[in-house]
């Protein structure tokens, strides 16, 4: 297929492109700089200059491909989620950016979307299990940017023409945020939110880019993808031997995690998230869990 990826020169949209080539498609990354392109050059695919706040200009570029993929996302990393207008960048791109590429898709006659989402849009459900059919917990404002990229991946499943939304799980590997957390594990400092039994459901970003090669197989809906749940305590465990330590990584104290707001809050629920649907759907299965030694350099 000829496949176009919004988000290609981050860490999600890198491993998209990646594993998009290795399967036999032809994959072209949209970026918004020209600094861009030796970044998705050197994954394999080839890249576009586009606004991907701008349907005119995005509809040129997806003209005559099959599938576009929105892997657009800027999460601030760590406690600086907490800082004024942290969120504002990744706020434009859910609200705005992914708006307007699901418009231009439909425009130039794109048959199928690929939208990244996240399992945080789901609510605190202690030790039970968690279905694509639980309702969401996406009342606050802080969710509307997320909610009005569901809306327009929805609308776009229209006229013969699929969307397949993908919730994934928390991310890890050689991005931003696991190296801040392995860095405060190997300093002795807090990093983990929640309580040590809620459960964790994480994803490596080279699954994640595989589960973007599996969602070309899948029916349209909602999907939640995702390795199997761990214990918050065990994922302590997990960080510090990755990070070379002996001592589990340390949780923030209760009063610190009173004041973290509505953003960083989704990150001390416990989401024990079922991905049995997608991977008896497409097959997809993760291949590196935060067990498996040097995750991080993969």
């Amino acid at each position: 297929m000829r496949i176009a990826v919004t988000g290609a020169t981050g860490v999600l949209g890198q491993e998209a492109v990646e594993a998009l080539v290795a399967a036999g498609h032809e994959v072209t990354g949209i970026t918004r700089r020209d600094s861009g392109i030796p970044i998705i050059e050197g994954r394999g695919g080839g890249a576009v200059v586009a606004d991907v706040f701008d349907p005119s200009d995005l509809a040129r570029a997806f003209r005559g491909y099959d599938v576009v993929i929105n892997a657009l996302a800027h999460v601030p990393v760590g406690m600086s989620g907490l800082r004024p207008l942290a969120w504002r960048e990744d706020d434009k791109l859910h609200l705005e950016a992914s708006v307007a590429i699901a418009g231009a898709a439909a425009e130039a006659g794109v048959r199928r979307l690929i939208q990244e989402s996240t399992i945080y849009l789901y609510p605190d459900n202690g030790s039970e299990w968690i279905g694509e059919d639980q309702r969401l917990s996406v009342h606050n404002q802080a969710f509307r940017p997320r909610v009005a990229e569901m809306r327009a991946a929805v609308d776009f499943a229209s006229a013969g023409r699929s969307s397949v939304i993908l919730r994934l799980g928390q991310l890890f590997g050689r991005d931003p945020h696991t190296t801040h957390a392995l860095k405060a594990t190997r300093e002795g400092d807090p990093i983990l939110l929640g309580k040590p039994e809620n459960y964790v459901t994480l994803l490596h970003h080279s699954d994640a880019g595989r589960a973007f090669v599996a969602a070309l197989r899948a029916d349209s809906g909602f999907y939640n993808v995702g390795g199997e749940p761990i214990t918050k305590a065990r994922w302590a465990k997990d960080l510090a031997m990755e990070a070379g330590v002996g001592a589990p990584a340390k949780f923030y104290p209760e009063l610190t995690q009173a004041i973290v707001g509505t953003r960083l809050d989704t990150q001390r629920r416990s989401l024990r998230v079922s991905s049995v649907r997608f991977m008896s759907e497409t097959g997809w299965r993760p291949t590196v869990g935060p067990s498996t030694p040097g995750w991080s350099r993969r």
